[in-house]
């Protein structure tokens, strides 16, 4: 690596521009005057002041009894690993892993019996009933998937 200098050297911009000195004096006395007050806000800052309500109800959700999910039937609260969850979900909703669309029809692929897949074959196939994908048995119903190998086709 090569060896240099460097040199600083102040250069005043200012000195001797017309008009420099008198803005100068300007700016000094308003700076002496109150402040403006203005009711107004700018679209920038009616932005900020909503995002920031909006993001501290994000952060400080409410505490009703009905929003916990602390009730018979679905809850916000889950249990059990993500891909269980994930398998339940896809199940209820009905948007399997098997799912295709050809032309615009829902087509399944095949289940280990000769049967086409579907969630209503899914839970037949395993002995499993409805209530149980509805109800907080939801544990033992990924257990039954997991035990006759269909869990990858949910």
């Amino acid at each position: 690596m090569k060896k240099s200098r460097v040199y600083f050297q102040w250069i005043p911009s200012h000195v001797g521009v017309f008009g420099n000195e008198e803005a100068d004096v300007l700016a000094k006395e308003g700076s002496t005057l109150p402040s403006a007050t203005s009711s107004e806000l700018f679209t920038s800052e009616i932005y900020s002041i909503h995002k920031a309500k909006a993001n501290s109800d994000w952060k400080n959700p409410p505490t009703h009894d009905w929003y916990a999910g602390n009730r018979p039937g679905l809850s916000l609260q889950s249990v059990g690993t993500r891909s269980a969850q994930t398998a339940l979900a896809r199940l209820r909703s009905g948007h399997i892993k098997s799912l295709k669309f050809i032309d615009k029809e829902k087509t399944f692929s095949s289940c280990p019996c000769p049967c086409p897949v579907s969630p209503a074959h899914i839970i037949d196939c395993i002995g499993a009933s409805a209530r149980q994908l509805w109800s907080g048995e939801g544990k033992g119903l990924v257990e039954l998937l997991e035990r006759h190998g269909v869990m990858d086709l949910v």
